[in-house]
């Protein structure tokens, strides 16, 4: 038996048994076992090779070159299978680019809060109100203004060191008008760094009317309230007969008075007329010859020429102004100018004039 495991060989060495060794690390690097001769073993690396898809060109490659395929284990899928030269170079991926935020937005932003503020601080601290000029109008005939300077800046409600950008001359010119019923047009300006110039015009107290008391009160042409008067300074005055009015306060307009039972409608029919009648006689050149207008009833509108030496039939409102115009021509007609009577333009029966003498 011993002799037959250990046969002599050349040089005199031993053959080795080939019982798998014990020692794991002593084994060799294919655990398949070797069967057949070197012919058998060349064309079981033939058919392996086969097996994985190689070229013919590689088939003479050495094993260590060759990748193995494990006994017993599945075959590997196409895309993985062939060498690394024969896979199809894939291409890189395009990397995302970075965003970039523009670092300078926030410091613009900042810069432009800090110019607002400074111009905020500028108009609070140093535009404020240090002087009030008031330019008065010129006095009805040449005389002094019926509002002295002082009576203005009180009215106005302005105050020095008040903001002077944010100051409304809206609102202070509302307060003018409130307080100050003889004033007409108001101009204000804002004159940098701290003045303001307010300018104005007065009402030309031409008119006045009766309340339901009997009272005289002063009007100004739109028929706004201006103050109260006696009954002799009312009449030196064009006022107005047949429509009184309720008692007023200063800077109201006209409110006709209605009695109990009264014509609503006839009452602001008559409104409408004194409304329609003082601006159309203010633009013509015999306004202040007339004493008084009548509205007593408002469909036969009467003038009242100075010393009662014409009475002057309108009719209504309708086509006023062209009234006037033929008035105008009669009182300057040598025939009527020398006489006194009724002068009818009202032009209710035909389109002509027609003259009555007083007797």
């Amino acid at each position: 038996m011993d002799q037959d495991r250990r046969r002599p060989t050349e040089r005199g060495k031993t053959s080795v048994s080939r019982e798998r060794p014990r020692n794991p690390s002593s084994r060799p690097r294919d655990a398949r076992p070797r069967t057949g001769n070197a012919a058998s073993r060349e064309a079981a690396r033939r058919a392996r090779l086969e097996q994985e898809e190689l070229p013919a060109d590689q088939w003479g490659a050495e094993p260590e070159q060759v990748p193995r395929v494990r006994s017993g284990a599945a075959p590997r899928n196409k895309s993985r299978q062939g060498s690394a030269r024969r896979q199809a170079p894939q291409r890189k991926k395009a990397k995302k680019p970075h965003r970039v935020y523009n670092t300078n937005f926030g410091f613009k932003f900042l810069v432009m809060l800090a110019v607002v503020a400074v111009i905020v601080l500028s108009m609070i601290i140093f535009f404020k109100v240090k002087h009030i000029e008031v330019i008065l109008p010129e006095g009805k005939d040449g005389g002094r203004a019926y509002y002295t300077p002082e009576e203005i800046i009180e009215a106005s409600g302005i105050n020095i060191d008040e903001n002077l950008l944010s100051l409304s001359k809206a609102t202070v010119a509302a307060r003018i008008h409130a307080a100050l019923p003889y004033v007409n047009d108001i101009q204000i300006k804002k004159q940098l760094p701290g003045t303001v110039i307010i300018s104005f015009t007065e009402f030309e107290v031409t008119y006045s009317i009766q309340d339901e008391t009997g009272g005289w009160w002063l009007m100004s042409r739109d028929g706004r309230v201006l103050e109260a008067t006696e009954e002799k300074e009312a009449k030196t005055h064009l006022y107005v007969t047949g429509m009184p009015i309720e008692v007023p306060n200063p800077g109201d307009y006209i409110k006709p008075a209605a009695d109990e039972g009264a014509d609503l409608s006839e009452i602001a029919a008559k409104q409408a007329v004194v409304r329609d009648i003082i601006p159309a006689l203010e633009g013509t050149a015999f306004v202040k010859q007339i004493d008084r207008v009548d509205v007593s009833t408002s469909y036969d509108l009467t003038l009242w020429w100075a010393a009662d030496r014409y009475e002057i039939r309108l009719g209504t409102t309708e086509n006023l102004s062209y009234k006037l115009q033929f008035l105008q021509a009669t009182l300057d007609n040598n025939d009527v100018r020398n006489r006194s009577g009724i002068i009818d333009v009202s032009f209710q029966e035909d389109d002509k004039v027609h003259f009555l003498e007083f007797r």
